[in-house]
C-alpha cells in the first residue's frame, strides 16, 4: 500500500532492431520511456553532434515512398483522422444497441499481437473507399429523390393540363398561357378577367390559394395579365405534366429501392466497423512507436533508451527482451537517487478496499516520489465524513445494490468501474452511519442510537472530535514527513508541536467540565504552554538568529487557522441533519395524501422527492468530504504534484487488448 518503487532503466540496441524493441515494449506496457535529450548527462554529446535523435520512417502507401521526421507523424495523423471519420460515418447507420444493452455488451478484445496484424493488412482502403462509395451515392439518392419530390408535388396540381406550355407558343393568330391567380376575398381580378370578351378562360385546378388557368386571347388585344397578378407556370417539358410525374414516381421508386438496398448493406457493416476500428487503434499504437523515437539517442549504428519501470517489473522486461532478442541487447537497471526524486513518475499501488479511493488523491494530486501515498489514511476519513453527511440506511442500501449490479452485470470502461468501485464502498458507510442514526428513508428506525432530532449536541461533539482526529493526524504525518526529509527543527514547530499544543487544549477543556478530573487541566496547561515556547526555541534554532522569534509568534498564530479548520467539520452534523430532515419532510408530505392516493400517486411522489434528495445527498457528501480532506487534512503534510506513470503502451480505443505474459508462452 504504497508509491510503486521504480527503477532507471538504460537500453542499448543495434538500429535495425528499433521498430522491433520498441513493439516489445510496447506490448510489455511496462516502460514509461525518458526524452533523453533533456537529461543533463545526454546534452553534453547532443551539443557536440556525438548522437543525435534517430530518423522516423514511415511507408507512404499510395505513392510508395517512405516519410520521414514530422512528416512521417503528419501522414499518420492524417490516416488517422481518415479512419476517424468513416467510422463516425459508418457508424451513424448501424443500428445502435439500447443503453442498457450497451452497457452491457462486452468491449471488442484481442491480443496485442492479433491487432497489430491488422496495421499490416491493406484491405482497409478497399473497405474505406467501399464504404465512402455506398454513404456518397446513399446521399446522392436522397438529394434525387427529395428533388424528384419536390416536382411531384408542384407538378400535382397541374396533372389534368392537357396541353404543354411549349405547345401554346407554337399558335399564329392567338395567344395562350398557362398560370396561376391569386384568390382574394372578392375574387375581383378573377371575375374581370373572365368578363374580358378578348379572354378565354379554362379552369385547370382550384385550390384555396389559387387558381390554374389556361388563358387564350387575341394577339391584337391590349391584355396584360401581370395586372391580374397572373404569375406563367414554369414548365419546359416536352411532355404533359401527368406524364413527367408518371416518370418522376417511377424513377423516385427506383431510386428508393437502390437507396433502401444501401441502406441495409450499411446497416449490416459491423464486421466493417470492428475492422476499421482496429486499424485505427493498430495505426494510434504505431504513431506512438514513431513519437517515442524522439525521446532516444542514435548514432549511427546503436540507439540507446531510458526510461522508468517498476522495480517489481524488472525480471519480467529483461526476460521478454532476453527472449527476443538474446545477447544482442544491453540492458542496465540503476536505482533511484534522491536527484532523480522529483522526476520521477508515480504509480499507486493499494489494495482493493483501498484503491478506489485513489481517486480523491489523483482529484488533487499524485504525491511526489519522496512521499508517502496518502490515500491508505485517508480512505476511512473520507469514509466516516462521507457516511455521516449521507446517513440513511435506506440510501446506502440503495446505493450498495445499484453499484454492485452495475459491476456485476454492466462492462464498463476502467474509470467508471473504479468509480463504481468506490461508490459501492460509501454505499456501506451510508447504511452504518443510518443505523447509528436510525434513519430509513426519512423513516425512524425502532433502535435509534444517535437521534437527528434530541441528540444535536452529540452529533456536534462528534463532528469537531472527528476533525480535532483529522487535524492532529495530519499534523503528525506533516511531522513525519519533514522527519524522513531531515528537516527537524521544521517537523516539530510545524507538526509535532501543534499536536501537544491541540491535545494540551483538549485535556485543558476536559478538566474544566470534568471537576474529578483537575489534574488534566494542570497536564494540558503545561503540555500547551511548554510546546508553545519550543516552537519559538526551535524557530530560532532554524533560523541561527534571534530573528526567528518573529517566525516562531507568526507560528503560534496559526492558532486561529486551526479552530477554524474544527469549526469546518461541522459540516458533517449540519449535512446529516439537514438530508434526515429533508427525507422526514417528504415523507410527511405524502402521508397527507388519503390512504388511496398514498400508495398511487404519492408513491410516485414519494420516489421522486427521495430521488433529489439522495442526488443532493450524494453530492453533498462527495463535494464536502473532498473538500474536508483537501483543505482540513492535506493542508497539514501533503504537497503532491508527482506525474503519472506514463509507459508505451497500446492505445485501447476501441479494442480491448488481451494481456499475454513471459508465462503463458
Amino acid at each position: 500500500m504504497a508509491i510503486s518503487q521504480m527503477k532507471k532503466i538504460s537500453i542499448v540496441f543495434a538500429k535495425e532492431k528499433l521498430d522491433a524493441v520498441l513493439l516489445t515494449l510496447q506490448r510489455l506496457e511496462n516502460l514509461q520511456i525518458r526524452e533523453i535529450a533533456q537529461m543533463e548527462n545526454w546534452q553534453e554529446v547532443f551539443e557536440r553532434s556525438e548522437v543525435h535523435l534517430p530518423a522516423i520512417y514511415q511507408a507512404d502507401e499510395e505513392q510508395g515512398k517512405r516519410l520521414e521526421g514530422e512528416e512521417a507523424l503528419h501522414y499518420l495523423s492524417q490516416r488517422q483522422q481518415q479512419l476517424e471519420t468513416t467510422i463516425d460515418r459508418l457508424r451513424s447507420f448501424i443500428p445502435k444497441d439500447s443503453f442498457l444493452t450497451g452497457l452491457r455488451k462486452e468491449a471488442s478484445s484481442l491480443s496485442f499481437e492479433e491487432l497489430e496484424q491488422y496495421g499490416k493488412d491493406r484491405e482497409n482502403e478497399q473497405i474505406i473507399a467501399q464504404v465512402n462509395q455506398k454513404i456518397s451515392r446513399l446521399h446522392v439518392l436522397e438529394g434525387q429523390i427529395a428533388e424528384s419530390e419536390t416536382e411531384i408535388a408542384r407538378l400535382d396540381k397541374w396533372k389534368n393540363l392537357e396541353v404543354t406550355p411549349q405547345e401554346l407558343k407554337t399558335f399564329d393568330f392567338v395567344t395562350a398561357a398557362v398560370g396561376t391567380l391569386p384568390k382574394t376575398t372578392d375574387d375581383g381580378l378573377y371575375r374581370q378577367l373572365r368578363e374580358n370578351p378578348h379572354v378565354q378562360c379554362q379552369e385547370v385546378f382550384n385550390s384555396e390559394a389559387e387558381y390554374g388557368l389556361l388563358i387564350f386571347f387575341d394577339k391584337k388585344a391590349d391584355l396584360h395579365l401581370e395586372d391580374y397578378h397572373f404569375k406563367p407556370f414554369e414548365y419546359e417539358g416536352a411532355v404533359l405534366p401527368a406524364q413527367t410525374i408518371e416518370q418522376l414516381q417511377n424513377d423516385v421508386k427506383k431510386w428508393s429501392e437502390e437507396r433502401q438496398q444501401l441502406l441495409e448493406d450499411l446497416q449490416h457493416s459491423q464486421k466493417d466497423l470492428e475492422y476499421l476500428e482496429a486499424k485505427t487503434d493498430s495505426l494510434l499504437n504505431l504513431y506512438s512507436r514513431q513519437e517515442a523515437k524522439k525521446k532516444l539517442a542514435s548514432t549511427e549504428h546503436l540507439v540507446a533508451l531510458e526510461g522508468w519501470v517498476e522495480t517489481n517489473q524488472v525480471t519480467l522486461l529483461r526476460a521478454e527482451l532476453t527472449q527476443e532478442f538474446g545477447s544482442s541487447i544491453y540492458l542496465q537497471e540503476l536505482d533511484v537517487e534522491e536527484k532523480d526524486w522529483e522526476k520521477v513518475p508515480i504509480k499507486l499501488h493499494n489494495n482493493p478496499i483501498v484503491e478506489p479511493f485513489e481517486l480523491v488523491t489523483e482529484m488533487y494530486a499524485l504525491p511526489k516520489y519522496y512521499e508517502k501515498d496518502p490515500t491508505p489514511i485517508l480512505a476511512p476519513f473520507y469514509f466516516t465524513f462521507f457516511g455521516m453527511m449521507v446517513a440513511d440506511l435506506g440510501y446506502g442500501l440503495l446505493l450498495f445494490a445499484a453499484t454492485f449490479l452495475v459491476l456485476k452485470y454492466f462492462h464498463l470502461s476502467k474509470g467508471a468501474t473504479r468509480f463504481a468501485k468506490f461508490l459501492n464502498i460509501l454505499g456501506v458507510a451510508v447504511s452504518l452511519w443510518g443505523l447509528v442514526y436510525g434513519s430509513f428513508f426519512g423513516y425512524t428506525l425502532p433502535i435509534v442510537l444517535i437521534s437527528t432530532t434530541t441528540d444535536v449536541m452529540t452529533i456536534l461533539g462528534l463532528s469537531v472530535a472527528f476533525g480535532f482526529v483529522t487535524v492532529v493526524v495530519g499534523l503528525l504525518l506533516g511531522g513525519f514527513q519533514k522527519v524522513r526529509m531531515k528537516k527537524y527543527a521544521e517537523a516539530y514547530h510545524s507538526g509535532f508541536a501543534w499536536c501537544f499544543i491541540l491535545i494540551g487544549i483538549l485535556l485543558l477543556a476536559l478538566g474544566m467540565m470534568l471537576p474529578h478530573l483537575a489534574v488534566l487541566t494542570t497536564v494540558g496547561a503545561v503540555l500547551a504552554i511548554v510546546n508553545a515556547v519550543g516552537i519559538i526555541i526551535a524557530s530560532i534554532a532554524e533560523a541561527k538568529s534571534l530573528a526567528g522569534i518573529g517566525s516562531g509568534l507568526f507560528n503560534l498564530y496559526n492558532i486561529s487557522s486551526y479552530v477554524g479548520d474544527l469549526v469546518s467539520f461541522t459540516r458533517l452534523m449540519a449535512l446529516g441533519l439537514s438530508g434526515a430532515s429533508i427525507g422526514s419532510a417528504f415523507n410527511l408530505i405524502v402521508g397527507l395524501f388519503p390512504p388511496l392516493g398514498r400508495f398511487t400517486v404519492g408513491l410516485l411522489i414519494f420516489v421522486l422527492l427521495h430521488a433529489i434528495n439522495i442526488f443532493l445527498s450524494l453530492l453533498s457528501g462527495y463535494v464536502h468530504g473532498a473538500r474536508l480532506i483537501f483543505v482540513e487534512f492535506f493542508g497539514k503534510f501533503y504537497d503532491g504534484g508527482g506525474e503519472a506513470f506514463r509507459p508505451l503502451k497500446p492505445a485501447e480505443k476501441y479494442i480491448k487488448i488481451t494481456k499475454t505474459h513471459l508465462e503463458d508462452k
